[in-house]
């Protein structure tokens, strides 16, 4: 590895200073006298904080930082997999997707209740189209509150003495990742509360023709978890969802095969798609969009145009 000091970029909230710092950990003992300097980017997602992720879309937290590195301002960005378009940026590589945490949601609740022991009428909280259909499918008794922020923030929201909220869904990883994995009251299973596509995985992102920070970043490659993202993020593009959409895909490496689930609702909830498919692993992407092709076939595009978010 070149005597360079690479320059290694994130947003600046809790959770992506702990994903820019889990990169950081997992390269070091890989690269003998790696140097690195640590910026971070305001992005408009960050200053739009306000704003439901499915208004303003997730492209907001991953724009400023695609320029930062394009410019040269940094040469590694790292990256939730699940905010970054699945349409490539000309002149960036995803360098490597590194290991995947735990692609699962998580309830967290201030009584200790899992969504199946919550009582009725009891107040969930998410900023997810997509969590928000899952509940109401599950538990059409309960009543939803919408919330945007931090992890930790919708925590705090929610153990405040004035809250009214009972009971959080969040990304398993996201809670794992800040140290407050004590706080989950159930993980959800992953084959029917189906994760958003890419849930749990960060992605490296740096100027396709900086060839020192491509083989910098592969030295965390692996390689079944971009197997399994991409076949979620092919999914998701052949069926034309946008993050405002209640969309789930979620696969899984068993032996030589993969598997993917996939769900799809409108707005209200009140009619879904699922459907679980297997193919070989060489053809895993292909099995992302026939999947969504199979998903049209049966309606998907009536219910993405159906209602939006907030109608739930």
């Amino acid at each position: 590895m070149p005597n360079r000091t690479f320059i290694i970029g994130s947003r600046g909230s809790a959770l992506a200073l702990k994903q820019r710092d889990e990169a950081i950990s997992a390269l070091t003992p890989r690269v003998s006298g790696l140097q690195v300097k640590t910026v971070e980017v305001r992005t408009t997602g960050d200053v739009q904080d306000r704003a439901p992720v499915s208004s303003i879309g997730t492209s907001v937290f991953v724009s400023e930082l695609q320029h930062a590195v394009i410019q040269r301002e940094i040469d590694i960005a790292v990256h939730s997999m699940k905010d970054l378009p699945t349409a490539r940026t000309d002149g960036l590589t995803v360098a490597a997707v590194p290991y995947r945490e735990d692609p699962r949601d998580a309830v967290v609740s201030k009584s200790g209740a899992g969504l199946d022991e919550l009582p009725s009428g009891a107040v969930v909280a998410t900023g997810s189209p997509r969590r928000a259909a899952l509940m109401f499918i599950r538990r059409p008794d309960l009543v939803l509150h919408l919330i945007r922020g931090n992890v930790n923030t919708r925590i705090e929201q929610m153990d405040a003495s004035c809250s009214q909220i009972d009971a959080l869904i969040l990304a398993a990883a996201g809670v794992n990742r800040l140290g407050m994995q004590h706080r989950i009251t159930q993980h959800l299973n992953c084959m029917d509360f189906v994760p958003a596509p890419a849930q749990g995985a960060l992605a490296l992102e740096c100027r396709s023709d900086d060839a020192e920070a491509l083989a910098l970043c592969q030295k965390i490659e692996h390689g079944q978890t971009r197997t399994c993202v991409e076949t979620e993020r092919a999914f998701v593009n052949t069926i034309g969802a946008g993050c405002s959409t209640p969309v789930g895909a979620h696969a899984q490496i068993r032996g030589d095969a993969i598997v993917l689930a996939a769900f799809i609702a409108d707005f209200s909830a009140t009619q879904s798609i699922s459907l679980t498919a297997e193919a070989p692993i060489f053809d895993a992407v292909e099995l992302g969009r026939s999947t969504a092709r199979k998903m049209l076939d049966e309606g998907a595009a009536e219910l993405m145009a159906h209602g939006s978010f907030g109608s739930v």
